[in-house]
């Protein structure tokens, strides 16, 4: 019987202590994906490397230095520049997507570094605003950007002057605008402007701006080529072009269509309404109270403007009709003030 038990302790020994011989402390190893990494090499946590692949044309693996990150495929900060970030608001409307805005401006842009320099002529190329996230981490936006939020940006680089400060002008246009020098322009007010004082290491921001609602006031502008100022006009084609639909030249036609009264009067009307197209850039809209869309009447190429580039107002009337009204109501027409690009213009104040 003393055998027996003790045949039965060994043997209860023996399987209590099966399991001993696993590891006491189990390890997890993580991944790429886990960490957001995209390129190079990390530890897995667990004693082991991972390759996280590479990246490419143009991006670098980040490295966490500077404005890098870590195993994150991002552009590389031209060496001796600051960055410089600018971002549109178009979260009301949700109309514009990458890459149809342009940064236009005193500046030329190199899409390979990223870099602008000044130019006087303003003659392009400029930057394109996308929505793909920051210039870090694979996109061209501001750092701390989120992509596909309808806030559209960009971060270029410039080299501070040795002394003093540069100040660069801008404003923005629709980039699928054919015309560079006059069409496409969606900027709203003055000019706007950013300094680079010498220097400069840390980012800079560029004022940006937000487009706003749409409103529900419609515009009708008419212009009766039998009572033009005094001149040589060539009314085979008459057209115009104006602030409210990104100075693109509409062709008017005298045929009692789209919102002119009576075909062949010698009047020529362009309606507002009976010319928004929501699905195509530049995305106008109807006006509210307080907006100051401007306008000119284009014949034959020649902008009907006298010998000091103001527009002339002899058979030219505006008006603006609210939602549910039946009728326009007439408006007064009035100039743009100043000099140089954007004066001299027509322009009715919505009511």
């Amino acid at each position: 019987m003393k055998k027996i038990i003790g045949t039965l302790i060994l043997a209860g020994g023996f399987l209590a202590g099966c399991g001993s011989s696993s590891p006491s402390n189990s390890c997890t190893p993580t991944t790429c994906t886990a960490k957001g990494a995209n390129c190079g090499s990390m530890s897995d946590g667990c004693g082991s490397t991972l390759s996280c692949g590479s990246c490419g044309t143009g991006l670098t693996c980040g490295n966490g230095t500077g404005n890098s990150v870590a195993n994150v495929c991002g552009f590389a900060q031209p060496a001796g520049t600051a960055p410089v970030n600018f971002t549109v608001d178009d979260t009301v409307n949700k109309n514009w997507k990458s890459q149809e805005l342009e940064w236009k401006g005193a500046m030329l842009f190199d899409s390979t570094t990223r870099k602008i320099t000044a130019d006087s002529t303003w003659g392009g190329p400029w930057a394109k605003l996308y929505d793909d996230g920051p210039w870090t981490t694979g996109g061209h936006e501001p750092i701390g950007s989120t992509a596909n939020d309808h806030k559209l940006g960009v971060t270029v680089f410039v080299a501070p002057p040795a002394t003093g400060a540069d100040t660069y002008a801008y404003g923005l246009r629709d980039a699928t605008n054919p015309d560079t020098a006059n069409g496409g322009w969606v900027w709203i007010g003055n000019n706007g402007s950013f300094n680079v004082p010498a220097g400069s290491t840390a980012a800079l921001t560029a004022p940006g701006q937000t487009f706003p609602a749409h409103g529900t006031v419609d515009m009708q502008l008419v212009i009766d080529k039998n009572a033009l100022a005094t001149g040589t006009w060539d009314t085979s084609k008459i057209t115009v072009k104006g602030s409210a639909w990104g100075w693109s030249e509409v062709t008017l036609l005298d045929n009692g269509a789209k919102g002119d009264a009576t075909a062949g009067d010698g009047k020529y009307t362009y309606v507002l309404s009976a010319n928004v197209d929501q699905t195509l850039p530049p995305y106008p809209g109807l006006l509210k109270s307080g907006d100051k869309p401007e306008f000119i009447f284009v014949f034959n190429g020649v902008e009907y403007k006298d010998g000091t580039g103001t527009a002339n107002t002899a058979g030219v009337t505006g008006g603006t009709k609210a939602s549910g009204a039946t009728t326009f109501t007439p408006a007064s027409l009035q100039i743009t003030g100043g000099t140089g690009l954007g004066s001299g213009n027509t322009y009715i104040t919505v009511p």
